[in-house]
């Protein structure tokens, strides 16, 4: 049988930093990967394929469902790229649920392929960020996910206790407990968990015998306090003053923002964003191909063809915002309008190098 572990936790909540920690911890280890994303290109699973890169391809044990829930409307999608995903023979399999999505039927749907598919689910993990345990408790549209997620889990991570102190994570554990008794309780700091704890465990195995380890009935979706993910692509770059003040702006009614983006005074590198709530990380994930030498590329057709066939080769913006709906829609205008504007791309490159830049001086190596 082949283990299959289910990661899933809200918006936030560090379920692609536990992953690429495993990856990074079971090099050789042939682990299978399906991350689920709300957008049309998923962001995460870039991520995992090792930052700079930004490729979705290229790895015969890395899947991706984008476009909706595998809890909901993408169930088929996921038992598709899972039943192709064990044909290349892995010793276990992860799947990353989006973090809006409900984990019930997907249970479920995992259970019932047990013994055609000889695949066993082996462990519930839901990362909870504990700094943030309160907000989503208390917002009625999210409070109800937020503990469906928790209940069904056989094993909860209080993440990121690095944004915490002693008081808070007591609290959070009674908390925690009061909403699941059965699961264990696990802590991290940037989702770091030994390989032992993720994939393979025998948890939920071991505590079938006289214990429910489903969840408790079927989750309710109520389609009018549904999350909306969209998602920017574009090949303009971003006015760095502009973006910089939008990245500094309140986005009421956002729960999550991620992706990559361009900055026009930077030919060079690739910057992330990831926010979730009040907290905003920005940081840098290597360089864009179109500057590496052309030897030094991968061997990929498809590549070459987006480097030769752009006139600024793989650079892009991709961006996914989440969030209430009529709020995903203001603040995806309001990004746009960062992008340069007509008559800034036809000055050139050379007239965005002088834009004052408030980001990319931060990322600096200041003891060179």
């Amino acid at each position: 049988m082949i283990p299959v572990t289910i990661v899933t936790g809200f918006l936030g909540s560090g379920k692609t930093s536990l992953v690429a920690h495993l990856l990074d911890s079971t090099i050789g280890r042939p682990i299978g990967v399906i991350v689920n994303d709300l957008s049309v290109e998923s962001t995460d699973l870039a991520y995992l394929h090792g930052g700079e890169h930004i490729r979705n391809r290229g790895s015969r044990l890395f899947r991706a469902v984008t476009g909706g829930r595998i809890g909901t409307n993408r169930r088929e999608s996921l038992r598709t790229e899972l039943i192709s995903l064990l044909e290349e023979e892995p010793k276990a399999v992860v799947v990353e649920t989006s973090g809006s999505s409900p984990v019930d039927e997907l249970i479920r749907m995992i259970d019932a392929m047990e013994q055609s598919h000889r695949i066993v689910l082996d462990s519930v993990i839901t990362l909870v960020d504990v700094s943030h345990l309160d907000t989503y408790r208390r917002d009625p549209r999210l409070r109800a996910l937020y503990t469906h997620q928790i209940e069904s889990a056989d094993l909860v991570v209080l993440n990121k206790l690095d944004r915490t102190g002693a008081v808070d994570r007591f609290r959070a554990r009674r908390i925690l407990k009061r909403i699941n008794r059965r699961a264990e309780l696990g802590t991290s700091e940037f989702g770091r968990l030994p390989p032992e704890e993720v994939v393979a465990t025998g948890r939920r195995q071991r505590r079938a015998a006289g214990t429910e380890v489903s969840p408790r009935g079927r989750f309710a979706t109520n389609d009018d306090n549904q999350l909306l993910a969209r998602q920017l692509q574009d090949r303009i770059p971003f006015h760095p003053e502009r973006f910089e003040r939008w990245l500094n702006t309140e986005w009421t009614g956002i729960v999550r923002v991620k992706g990559f983006f361009w900055l026009a005074s930077d030919m060079e590198q690739v910057f992330v964003v990831d926010a979730a709530g009040s907290q905003r990380e920005i940081g840098l994930e290597g360089t864009w191909y179109a500057v590496v030498p052309s030897e030094e590329q991968p061997d990929d057709r498809e590549l070459r063809r987006e480097i030769d066939g752009n006139p600024y080769g793989d650079r892009r913006q991709a961006l996914t915002i989440i969030g209430a709906p009529d709020a995903v829609e203001r603040q995806l205008v309001e990004l746009r309008r960062c992008l340069l504007t007509n008559p800034e791309l036809e000055s050139g490159v050379h007239a965005w190098e002088r834009y004052p830049d408030p980001i990319s001086p931060q990322f600096l190596d200041t003891d060179v």
